[in-house]
Parts: structure tokens; sequence; C-alpha cells
């Protein structure tokens, strides 16, 4: 991701997602927990045609996707870490890295659906 990207920046990424694969999948993304289900598959279906270009710009893209996806479902706000890195920040003691967890499902087959999953338990640790 971009150092110089902000919030606004990222949205719109995650609506050209939302747009372009929209449109070439004939799928519709809300930033449900289904489409978060979708997008995982998607990267499974196409991980072995991606190089590494690809896969820049699908974590750059579909990181700011997912971030978004964790926005709407559970909160949170963008905040740039110390080196740069974009995150979505829960609270003081919590916080997702979308990016990265987007460059791991892509080169090492993560559990992107079951990590996006398990936020609600943050959710619920914030309010305690």
């Amino acid at each position: 991701m971009s150092a110089s990207a902000l919030p606004a920046n990222l949205r719109e990424d995650a609506q050209l997602v939302i747009d372009v694969i929209g449109e070439k999948e004939a799928v519709k993304l809300d930033y449900s927990a289904e489409s978060v289900r979708w997008l995982d598959g998607y990267i499974d279906r196409h991980r072995g045609e991606l190089d590494a270009g690809d896969k820049s710009l699908l974590q750059e893209k579909f990181g700011a996707y997912l971030g978004e996806s964790m926005r709407h479902n559970y909160g949170g706000r963008w905040t740039r870490t110390s080196d740069g890195e974009w995150t979505i920040v829960f609270d003081e003691r919590h916080q997702a890295s979308p990016f990265a967890l987007i460059a791991e499902h892509l080169d090492h087959h993560t559990a992107l659906t079951q990590t996006f999953a398990s936020l609600p338990k943050l959710a619920l640790q914030r309010q305690n």
C-alpha cells in the first residue's frame, strides 16, 4: 500500500474492487461476510495464475476491500502505523492488518474467511 494513501483513497480502492470484480465476475460484493468468503475463493481459484505484479496489485486493492469490510461489519478506523502500514484499529489494544492478511492468503493459503469471522470477538472484548 502506498505510504501516501489516505483513508479516502482506501475507500476508493475498495469501491473499485466492487465495481471491477463485480462486473467481471457477475457478483455483488457488499462488504458482507459472504463477500469476504467469495473474495477468499476468488484468490484460491486464481492464485496459480498470478505473478508478483498481480499479487502486489491484488494485495493493494483487496486489502482495501477487506479493511472496509472490517469497518462496515465490526467498526474501527483506518490508521497508519509508525512503519507506514495501514491497519484497522478497533481500540488501543486491538487492530487488524488487512493488507498483511491478503498477502498471507495470496502466498500461503491462510484462512481469510476464518480470520474475518473471528473479528467479532475483538468487538466483544472492546465492550468489556
